[in-house]
């Protein structure tokens, strides 16, 4: 993919991120490839003057892989306060997370789940926010998916665990709600069956596109409670048994 198109696709993206209306695809700018895809990712975080805070990834049997960066700016301490526009809907995701103490760079060999875990600072429950600048996410490719960074919006997390480890995370119970309402309340619920299937997953992946997991980033690992749209002027807090909860005020 050329400069100019990767510059293409980050103008019709940056367009929508600052309140331009939602567009049915990338058109002639459409990655061709997952590389190109996150080269437009980088290419709208260098416009925004943004950092890597770190990642979203999903890594479901039988289906394919993504993963997207989740931009330094968009990632606060819950609970917390998010906009949303009057009239629209913003997505939420209850997920667990991770952060890094140490990071993993590129080697000769894949890194283990071991090593992986033992790069493991903390982990805690999360919200996603998920907002598309696509029209209709079913009717675009997966690379023009990755290129909008998977629809990541916003990222807001909870309090560390110290005893993760004795946690079986792929089988915590979790319940979402919104006001007064459950919205949701089931065990498990990770795409990826194990949520630390991912984890392990984009600590590898990240090299073959020239990026690595940093300390202190954080790496989100896909949503267990599925993907449910909400209202503004209403809290939504996601918790999880064992990791405790997690709010957001959608103002």
């Amino acid at each position: 993919m050329t400069d100019k198109k990767i510059s293409a696709a980050a103008d019709i993206l940056i367009a929508v991120r600052n309140g331009g209306p939602q567009v049915a695809n990338l058109g002639d700018a459409a990655p061709a490839t997952e590389a190109d895809a996150w080269a437009v990712q980088r290419e709208v975080l260098r416009r925004l003057g943004g950092t890597i805070g770190g990642y979203k990834c999903a890594a479901p049997p039988g289906k394919a892989t993504s993963g997207a960066i989740m931009a330094t700016s968009g990632i606060r301490r819950g609970p917390t306060s998010w906009a949303v526009p009057a009239g629209q809907q913003i997505g939420i995701e209850g997920e667990i997370a991770v952060r890094l103490k140490h990071g993993l760079p590129p080697r000769g060999t894949p890194y283990t789940l071991d090593e992986v875990l033992a790069a493991v600072d903390a982990v805690f429950p999360a919200i996603e926010l998920v907002k598309s600048r696509f029209l209709d996410t079913a009717k675009i490719s997966g690379n023009e998916a990755i290129a909008d960074n998977v629809a990541h919006a916003g990222f807001i997390y909870g309090a560390d665990v110290a005893n993760w480890r004795g946690l079986d995370l792929k089988s915590l119970k979790v319940r979402q709600v919104c006001g007064k309402t459950v919205q949701v309340e089931k065990i498990g619920g990770n795409p990826s069956g194990d949520p630390l299937v991912p984890l392990l997953w984009i600590a590898n992946h990240l090299h073959d596109l020239g990026l690595s997991l940093q300390a202190g980033q954080i790496v989100t690992t896909g949503s267990c409670t599925g993907l449910t749209y909400v209202d503004s002027n209403q809290r939504v807090t996601v918790g999880f048994d064992g990791l405790g909860e997690v709010s957001v005020d959608l103002a």
